[in-house]
């Protein structure tokens, strides 16, 4: 299984935080990462789903080392049964989104992207990518089965497809016109949620957060607790966030 990479002060899975609370990535950051039992599964998660995109949509991966690398993961004392269903159902609807394609799309998975042209020192990794003729499509696979995450509007997506739109610029150029942002919670609901915008719609977005994202690298600015709070490791000694819940 795969070692958890170093996250960005500005990541883009802690977007909607740092977008409503720009003081709060410099303040959470002298407070110690930590993980869980349901991260790692979602990790073991991840891998196996990784392992299947890449035997399905490329020939990286001969038949016989795919088995040898998924029984592994299946020997993790973390691994259940329901990981290999909800994984084979993530499959089937990538499946499905390159059936939509007029031509056979390109897939990639786990790709490293780079939005620093938006947000200072920007980078991430989509889960998977699917370009062809002229639209790039985004996935985001979740594990986890609490509160449902729209793709509306979601700026963890935004924020990946705008890294891909770099990272494969120089291969398509100008022919990518719409970017498919998905998010995939299998074991949730049984269809994936999506949002598709414009390419142009999107630059438009990175623009509109520069400055925000900017003040957020300096840690500058008011705290603003609000639902975003849920996951900052600094809640506990917010003194906004305290006096809120006192008021």
């Amino acid at each position: 299984m795969p070692t958890p990479e170093k996250h960005a002060l500005l990541s883009a899975s802690s977007a909607h935080r740092w977008l409503h609370c720009t003081a709060a990535p410099r303040f959470e950051a002298q407070f110690p990462e930590s993980t869980s039992e349901y991260a790692e599964e979602g990790r073991l998660a991840h891998a196996i789903c990784e392992l299947k995109v890449i035997k399905h949509f490329t020939t990286a991966i001969k038949p016989r080392a795919f088995t040898q690398r998924l029984n592994k993961l299946k020997a993790d004392p973390l691994y259940t049964d329901e990981m290999d269903k909800t994984s084979d159902l993530y499959l089937e609807h990538l499946t499905e989104r390159a059936m939509r394609y007029d031509v056979k799309p390109n897939v990639a998975a786990e790709v490293r992207v780079d939005f620093s042209e938006y947000v200072p020192e920007g980078f991430g990794t989509c889960d998977c990518i699917m370009i062809g003729g002229d639209t790039l499509s985004i996935t985001d696979y979740k594990h986890g089965k609490g509160v449902p995450v729209s793709a509306e509007n979601n700026p963890q997506m935004r924020l990946y497809a705008l890294g891909a739109l770099k990272r494969y610029r120089p291969v398509y150029g100008d022919r990518i016109k719409k970017v498919c942002m998905t998010i995939d919670q299998p074991r949730i609901r049984t269809e994936p949620d999506s949002e598709t915008i414009t390419d142009e719609e999107l630059n438009a977005w990175g623009e509109s957060i520069k400055p925000i994202a900017a003040k957020a690298y300096m840690g500058a600015g008011e705290f603003c607790p609000g639902e975003h709070c849920r996951f900052c490791r600094g809640k506990a000694k917010c003194k906004a966030r305290a006096d809120q819940n006192t008021a």
